[in-house]
């Protein structure tokens, strides 16, 4: 018996920024009751941060479903579909000299078969919501992690660090890209949130906050609350998040 997935998204300019660079897409494949959650944040100028994204995005969807019934596994797509994207932005990107050095990070989040995949490549995160705590997911491709990691910094340097926006990993850097692609899937059980969402949330929000935010509210107030949380902190980059909830939805407590 599937479980019922519960999904809302939502994607804001912020207070500095002029354009919308982020982009996010939510597709459910009627053949599997497969759901497809890509963020990715554009980098690049304006222009081209924005096309970036939306290329990204664009892209994985197609390549990923395209491969349905290919005899692929899911993890073998997905890394098909990443590989896919970051072509097609550097290709798109030696075609326009306005564009170059565009770029975009991605966090790809699939549910299907009663398990959850995830990839992705940047900073932008994915977190999971369990047993009344959240867990992030993914490890940042950023110079700041790297010194974390290293025991250089701090996690409070870390989240402050005049570097934790230089990317190591994204799509569009080089013409050979390894997504992290998370080994073995993790089973999905009934309350199981996951939340997808770029720096213009994380670099603003803290960990604590967004789980309090979802435990308390439906996942569309929630996104809501999320967003605006950020804007009132300053909204410095755009603002993008995606909840998928798995099992029927909470009751709005605020």
């Amino acid at each position: 018996m599937r479980h019922q997935v519960i999904v809302a998204h939502r994607t804001d300019a912020g207070q500095e920024r002029r354009e919308n660079q982020d982009s996010v897409i939510h597709i459910c494949d009627e053949r599997d009751g497969c759901h497809l959650l890509v963020i990715a944040d554009g980098m690049g100028g304006t222009a081209c941060g924005q096309e970036a994204s939306q290329l990204a995005a664009q892209t994985i969807r197609q390549s990923f479903f395209s491969a349905f019934g290919a005899n692929l596994t899911i993890n073998q797509r997905l890394e098909m579909a990443i590989s896919e994207a970051n072509r097609m932005i550097l290709r798109r990107a030696e075609r326009d000299r306005r564009c170059r050095g565009m770029g975009s990070t991605c966090a790809v989040l699939v549910l299907a078969d009663q398990q959850a995949h995830l990839a992705h490549a940047g900073d932008s995160r994915i977190y999971m919501i369990r047993d009344s705590r959240i867990i992030q997911l993914t490890r940042d491709h950023s110079r700041a992690q790297r010194m974390l990691d290293d025991g250089l910094i701090t996690e409070e340097e870390a989240a402050n660090h005049p570097d934790r926006n230089w990317l190591d990993r994204a799509l569009g850097l080089r013409a050979e890209i390894t997504p992290d692609i998370r080994p073995e899937p993790i089973r999905l059980s009934e309350k199981d949130t996951f939340i997808v969402c770029t720096d213009g949330l994380t670099n603003l929000v803290r960990d604590e906050e967004i789980f309090r935010i979802i435990q308390r509210a439906p996942a569309e107030p929630a996104c809501d609350a999320l967003i605006a949380l950020a804007n009132e902190r300053g909204g410095h980059d755009n603002i993008t998040v995606a909840i998928a909830r798995i099992g029927a939805d909470v009751t709005l407590t605020f």
